[in-house]
């Protein structure tokens, strides 16, 4: 369905669309593809019904920001890993002898020992006695 197109193509609009841009071109493409507005002769079209439910799938992801940043953070992180797999099949293969570079730095766990004593407590003896205090 619309999950595998971007929501940005669907509504005709760039990445940096702000959220009135959005609103406008989902209700330019809701009354284009909303089969209210169509020919009463005009049997039902699969095609417009289908791209009117990426439009709604689209818009219902772009209008709220947490998901619109959320999806596009995800976009970004595609490109970077699409990119990352085209330089590594650019490169030339290693030589024999040499181990394969690992994309990932190896893990190096530290283990951090506090020699430092714990502080002092008084000894428990059940009654702790504090500050003497004078009424008058």
């Amino acid at each position: 369905m619309a999950t595998e197109q971007d929501p940005y193509r669907v509504l005709g609009l760039s990445s940096a669309a702000s959220q009135a841009e959005i609103a406008s071109a989902y209700r330019r493409l809701l009354r284009e593809h909303h089969p209210d507005t169509r020919p009463c002769d005009q049997p039902t079209d699969p095609v417009a019904d289908e791209h009117l439910q990426h439009v709604l799938t689209a818009y219902t992801l772009l209008r709220d920001p947490q998901a619109r940043a959320a999806h596009d953070r995800a976009a970004t992180e595609r490109e970077a890993a699409r990119r990352a797999a085209a330089e590594r099949a650019a490169e030339p293969p290693a030589r024999p002898g040499r181990a394969p570079r690992s994309p990932v730095p190896p893990r190096i766990r530290v283990i951090v020992v506090d020699d430092t004593p714990p502080p002092r407590r008084p000894p428990a003896t059940g009654l702790w006695i504090g500050p003497v205090r004078r009424h008058r």
